[in-house]
């Protein structure tokens, strides 16, 4: 599903990845995980082709990630990002951001099965936790049903209780590529496989 051929990048005089290669197969899930400054979170932006290595190549569905093919390529997957203070002021708004207005119904599906209301889903997003949010945001980027699932630290923000809802929440998709950075053992211990940095 993707595969990584021997990527160099380096930024100014740090060098972060040096004929690096990784396969990761269909419907499966794969953690990169490692202490910070290994270039983690910059491997899910390389397979989105928002960073682009010096040298090496990656292959998704046995395309090359090249500019004739990456808006394709990115419109196969969906991205949870680590950071949840987005630019948004709710759900609804989240909702209009990423373009998941067809997909409200399956959006606070998610949301019940992630304990969040229908009521506490739509409170400012200045009223939620970072958990919450993490939640909110998680269910919205699912929603997509995309083949292709990036979740940078999906664990930060999250107590014990809220990860193991999540783990069982990606436990149970079908048909789904998962590629997910963390750190946390318990997710880790969830994961089909670990790629250490």
């Amino acid at each position: 599903m993707i595969k990584i051929y021997n990527i160099y990048l380096s930024f100014d005089d740090k060098v972060i990845f040096k004929n690096f290669s990784a396969k990761i197969s269909k419907n499966e899930h794969v953690c990169f995980s490692g202490q910070s400054g290994k270039g983690k979170s910059t491997l899910l932006k390389i397979i989105q082709a928002y960073v682009i290595p010096q040298n090496g190549e990656i292959k998704i569905n046995g395309i090359a990630l090249t500019p004739e093919n990456v808006k394709y390529l990115r419109g196969l997957m969906s991205y949870v990002p680590q950071n949840v203070n987005l630019p948004v002021e709710n759900l609804t708004d989240l909702i209009s951001l990423i373009g998941a207005k067809n997909y409200e119904k399956n959006i606070f599906e998610l949301l019940e099965f992630l304990k969040i209301s229908h009521k506490e889903a739509l409170k400012p997003f200045d009223k939620l936790s970072g958990g919450e949010k993490q939640r909110i945001i998680i269910a919205c980027c699912l929603s997509l049903n995309k083949q292709i699932i990036l979740m940078d630290e999906p664990t930060s923000g999250l107590d014990n209780e809220s990860l193991n809802i999540i783990i069982d929440l990606v436990k149970n998709l079908k048909n789904k590529t998962i590629v997910s950075v963390s750190h946390n053992p318990i997710w880790l211990k969830s994961c089909d496989k670990v790629i250490e940095l």
